[in-house]
């Protein structure tokens, strides 16, 4: 699917290149929504762009996600989408600045994530853009209040688990799971906000003649500080309810190798006994006691009572 959105307010939802009859003077945005090598082939050859960061979209290295030229600029990053509840899954993003066009080119799913946040938080048909590079600091400023949306989306995640292990007793395997899935997806937050953050500085290195656009660049990059700060609170916490759960852990192991202990005693010294009067020697004088038998009884229970009796008084057993 294909959106342009045009300098006179208008948004026009398409599904072929070859459906865009607008002037280029006409268009400030066009996005491209979960698009194909033939559509990226079509969108170069009708507006003659170069693709060819879609080609190093696997590259590590910032020079290779942020290509300029004499009259383009393009880069790259990829953005976790949080439509799932367990893990997220990062989906990339390409933006393309030429002849006063912006290029966007998303999948479905970041698109949609957009649209739900831009519905509820801003009101297009009262926001009048003066040029395209207006119009792309407003997008970035919608992709700044998402990477918010995911860290307040884990902070409460990661609250309501803390919550729930401070009043749990035992320890489910499934906490140290949900801890690592939390973890993760945190992490790619990170991950994606860094080359986000790299690539804005970048931008601001171009010295734009509007010094608005600069401004507002400025402003997103400390409101992706403050996101950065919360981020590194949820490592904060995830790491402290690891601890809690280990804590636990290690209680429920001490109770259990007490509780062996416990037995272990307790059945040991009446074996001990029963394994001395079993001993296949003639001349071990209890045999032939009359009561012999009874009174080897009466030693083992009386060194069982006494070993319950010496737990007890060290509150092993309650």
């Amino acid at each position: 699917m294909i959106e342009l959105y045009l300098k006179t307010n208008e948004v026009k939802k398409l599904n072929l290149i070859s459906e865009i009859n607008y002037k280029t003077k006409d268009i400030f945005n066009i996005r491209i929504i979960d698009f194909s090598q033939e559509v990226l082939k079509q969108i170069s050859d009708r507006f003659d762009i170069d693709i060819s960061i879609f080609n190093q979209k696997e590259d590590i290295e910032i020079s290779s996600r942020y290509l300029k030229s004499i009259d383009q600029l393009s880069f790259n990053f990829s953005i976790p989408n949080y439509n799932s509840n367990t893990l997220f899954k990062e989906e990339e993003v390409f933006i393309i600045i030429k002849k006063e066009i912006v290029f966007y080119f998303i999948s479905s799913n970041i698109d949609e994530n957009f649209v739900n946040l831009t519905k509820t938080r801003y009101d297009f048909a009262s926001i009048n853009f003066k040029s395209h590079l207006e119009h792309f600091v407003f997008q970035i400023g919608i992709i700044s209040d998402y990477y918010a949306d995911l860290t307040e989306f884990i902070s409460k995640r990661v609250k309501q688990f803390y919550e729930n292990i401070l009043t749990s007793k035992e320890f489910r395997p499934d906490d140290l799971d949900l801890i690592m899935i939390l973890n993760f997806n945190n992490l790619l937050i990170k991950e994606s906000i860094s080359n986000f953050q790299r690539i804005l500085h970048l931008l601001i290195q171009n010295k734009f003649e509007e010094k608005v656009i600069t401004n507002k660049i400025n402003l997103e990059l400390d409101d992706i500080a403050v996101i950065s700060d919360h981020i590194q609170f949820n490592f904060d916490r995830l790491d402290d309810l690891k601890e809690n759960i280990n804590s636990k852990i290690d209680l429920e192991q001490n109770s259990i190798f007490r509780t062996l202990t416990i037995i272990t005693v307790c059945i040991s010294l009446p074996t001990l006994i029963a394994g001395i009067y079993g001993m296949n020697f003639r001349r071990i004088p209890e045999l032939e006691w009359r009561f012999g038998y009874p009174i080897a009884i009466g030693f083992m229970i009386v060194s069982f009572i006494i070993a319950v009796i010496y737990f007890k008084q060290k509150k092993w057993i309650k």
